[in-house]
């Protein structure tokens, strides 16, 4: 389907227990989605912006749009961002997920090698070691342990 319009990653917060309806029905107009199985409360999916809001508005898909605050305007997730949240929870679904994102951040890294490589994220140290954070904008983030070694910051080569 091309409208010509610009295509983002949008996302939804709905009620408890929803998300299996509405991934049959996003899968039936044939969108593009993704819900995290530990926060199921969210749902992403791929459109452009008239037609996202054409299925909440019309209530093919039940849910209020999370707001980017900064702009006042539907978040829309940047598809780097989305990509490397998607990969990491898909490929290590015992990675916890949380919307407590840590207070102070992290310096920006690239995975350099490993199952994860070519990821962005940020490094949190803990008393343990490093974990890599990958998020999305202040909503949802994704925490993994991950070797010192494996990561270097995001502006090297």
């Amino acid at each position: 389907m091309d409208t010509g319009q610009h295509i983002s990653w949008f996302v939804i917060i709905t009620r408890w227990g929803q998300w299996k309806k509405i991934s049959e029905r996003l899968t039936a107009l044939r969108v593009r989605h993704f819900i995290p199985s530990a926060y199921n409360t969210l749902v992403f999916f791929q459109t452009d912006k008239p037609r996202a809001l054409n299925l909440v508005n019309s209530g093919e898909i039940k849910g209020r749009f999370l707001v980017d605050h900064g702009t006042r305007t539907l978040l829309e997730v940047p598809e780097k961002q989305m990509e490397a949240f998607i990969r990491v929870v898909t490929e290590f679904p015992d990675t916890p997920v949380t919307s407590e994102f840590p207070i102070t951040k992290g310096t920006r890294v690239r995975v350099i090698r490993g199952p994860l490589k070519g990821i962005e994220g940020e490094v949190e140290e803990t008393p343990n070691g490093v974990q890599l954070v990958v998020g999305i904008q202040s909503v949802i983030c994704a925490k993994i342990t991950i070797a010192r070694a494996d990561v270097v910051p995001t502006d090297t080569p």
